[in-house]
């Protein structure tokens, strides 16, 4: 009787246990479903990253023309994003080649290899225009881009991945896009074109049937009246005295007229045109929702043609600014609409602009300003008499001492001074010597200066160090003064000097894994791609390129982590980051229902990482699995 009554109890106990067993399994494998479900890693970063370049766009017109931007254009940025308010090139060179090759890489000039739109090809004895490429249907290529890109380094972190660049610009396009871009699009003649080298999409071609409608039924570009009129009095210089210095081309005040497409690019209407385009892109090719981060960059041509043709003091940059911001926010909301919380936007320009001399000096009668032109022979003339002079040879216009010149850059014809057994580097001295001595000039280097070592430059050869590659530099380098340009003798104004006008110019960072706020730090565009790719858990950019301080550490140290692992669906544990250290653990694999009764249940692979920050890089110093 007592051993029936024992095996009695027995059998309540272990049905006791089971259940509890049953409920402990069944709470436990709930606990990590319901830990996991709701912290994917694919929401805490990109899978769509847009970097917009504004070509000639001053970080002043954001300050300038803030009170008339709508609430999803620039202030999508300025007020719940990352401002960079000293952003400022680091190179000299300030060009568009230049600038967006630096973009694109998160390299100099000098590391990138493209120091200007053209130089001079000594191999060749012909300029070299920046992505010239006669191999290639089309004639264009990055052929000469000396570095990887940011793309090219997504690509080999993420070989799904897919770049693609499109501006009106090809060499904007081009060199954004990198050695290694699925495609890249331009606008030529009638539309968008590519070229061989690219594995373009034709289907995007059909875009091209209805560019024409983007010109207004008026057949005239009229002010928006977005800026009031006495608002817009005050915050441009253009009263009737400015406009014979304006370029007459399409007209010199309002209303201009539009009577083809070419016209068009000289309109905020084609910012209209290549927005949407670009979406069309993002359309067809799925950008950012193939599982993998992709990589579009945005170059915004029109503001460049407006800001030459008119300068930054005109009513017309003013008008196109605000409507940009327009057409930059019907942008955005379709893609935040699309892509939220895995959408990162970057916003900057490959340079400023000076204004106009005559305008700057019927501003201010007692300002230093003016033109240098020496693109033709004849306009060198001055310079061969003064440089024969101090070389104690004859003048020969037939052969000049001075090949070819590209702003800012001089080459020597050093047939010539083999003939007349000189010293090469009398030559250089004395040719810097001529140079320095003309109006307008603030400083001159010789080639052979910029190869020394300098352990102490100005900041002004810094900049010049920056733009400098011995084989496509020129042998003597000239830097203007403020209120000079570099002129083909047309009315128009222009860029391209290491000067705050030309160098200061918008860095804005907004969406995933960006800490909004405003930032004074001094930084670079060149930034970006070293910012972009830590986001994504590789790098990109040069030694000197940094993280931008407005990237959130959480979203870096996860990234990291993310690119350590197998790919697939995981999901985080834990994600603390403390000072210079953080702790990442992850899981992989699917997570099996709760099943009444099973004593254990997968919860997938799990994987720990520890990461310590050391000069301002995160790294992994320890690795684990974990188990459930």
């Amino acid at each position: 009787m007592q051993n029936a009554e024992r095996r009695i109890e027995n059998r309540k106990r272990r049905r006791h246990f089971f259940v509890l067993h049953s409920a402990f399994c069944i709470l436990h494998s709930l606990f990590f479903f319901l830990l996991a479900a709701p912290l994917h890693a694919a929401q805490q970063r990109p899978t769509l990253i847009v970097i917009i370049s504004i070509d000639q766009f001053r970080y002043e017109y954001l300050e300038r023309f803030s009170p008339w931007f709508s609430a999803g254009g620039f202030n999508r940025f300025l007020k719940s994003g990352a401002n960079f308010r000293s952003a400022y090139y680091l190179h000299a060179n300030t060009f568009t080649g230049p600038g967006h090759a630096s973009i694109g890489t998160g390299r100099t000039p000098a590391e990138n290899g493209i120091v200007a739109n053209t130089w001079f090809d000594r191999t060749t004895g012909a300029p070299r225009y920046c992505v010239q490429d006669d191999r290639a249907a089309g004639g264009m290529s990055p052929v000469t881009l000396a570095e990887d890109s940011l793309g090219d380094r997504l690509k080999e972190k993420y070989p799904q991945s897919r770049v693609i660049a499109v501006s009106i610009k090809d060499r904007a396009a081009i060199l954004m896009g990198g050695r290694k871009a699925d495609a890249a699009y331009w606008f030529e003649g009638n539309g968008f074109v590519s070229s061989s080298y690219y594995r373009a999409d034709a289907t995007l071609f059909a875009f091209n049937k209805g560019v024409a409608q983007y010109i207004p039924a008026s057949g005239k570009w009229t002010l928006s009246g977005i800026i009031p009129n006495d608002a817009l009095q005050k915050v441009t210089f253009d009263p009737p005295a400015a406009w014979p210095f304006k370029n007459p081309r399409y007209g010199t005040h309002f209303d201009h007229p539009i009577p083809n497409l070419g016209a068009m690019m000289y309109t905020p209407f084609a910012n209209d045109m290549l927005l949407d385009f670009a979406s069309r892109v993002i359309d067809v090719e799925s950008l950012g929702a193939r599982g993998t981060p992709d990589l579009l960059f945005v170059g915004l041509s029109t503001p460049d043609y407006i800001g030459h043709s008119y300068g930054p003091d005109s009513m017309e940059v003013a008008d196109d600014a605000v409507r940009l911001d327009r057409s930059l926010e019907n942008f955005l909301n379709g893609l935040d609409a699309k892509f939220h919380g895995r959408l990162l936007v970057a916003l900057t320009s490959d340079h400023g602009v000076q204004s106009t001399p005559e305008i700057a000096k019927l501003r201010d009668p007692k300002i230093d300003a003016g033109r240098i032109d020496f693109h033709t022979a004849t306009s060198r003339i001055p310079i061969e008499r003064a440089l024969a002079r101090r070389l104690n040879v004859a003048f020969d216009a037939a052969q000049p001492f001075v090949a070819f010149f590209e702003e800012p850059a001089l080459y020597i014809n050093w047939k010539r001074v083999a003939e007349l057994k000189l010293d090469g580097e009398r030559v250089k001295r004395a040719l810097r010597d001529v140079m320095a001595a003309m109006p307008g000039v603030r400083a001159v280097f010789t080639n052979s200066e910029l190869l020394a070592v300098n352990p102490n430059p100005s900041e002004l050869e810094s900049a010049v160090r920056a733009s400098f590659r011995a084989d496509r530099s020129g042998d003597v380098l000239i830097e203007l003064k403020k209120n000079w340009i570099w002129s083909v003798g047309n009315a128009n104004t222009t860029h391209g000097q290491p000067l705050p006008d030309d160098q200061h110019v918008p860095l804005l960072f907004w969406g995933t894994g960006v800490a909004a706020g405003r930032y004074d730090d001094r930084v670079a565009p060149t930034d970006i791609a070293r910012t972009v790719s830590a986001l994504l858990g590789f790098r990109a950019g040069g030694e000197q390129s940094i993280v931008l301080p407005c990237a959130d550490p959480r979203a870096v140290v996860l990234a990291i982590a993310l690119a350590e692992i197998p790919a697939g669906d995981a999901r985080i544990d834990q994600l603390e980051v403390n000072g210079d250290t953080a702790t990442v653990r992850l899981w992989v694999g699917g997570v099996e229902k709760p099943q009444p009764g099973v004593a254990s249940l997968s919860c997938g692979t799990g994987y720990m990482f520890t990461l310590r920050r050391e000069n301002g890089v995160w790294r992994i110093v320890n690795r684990g699995l974990a188990m459930c």
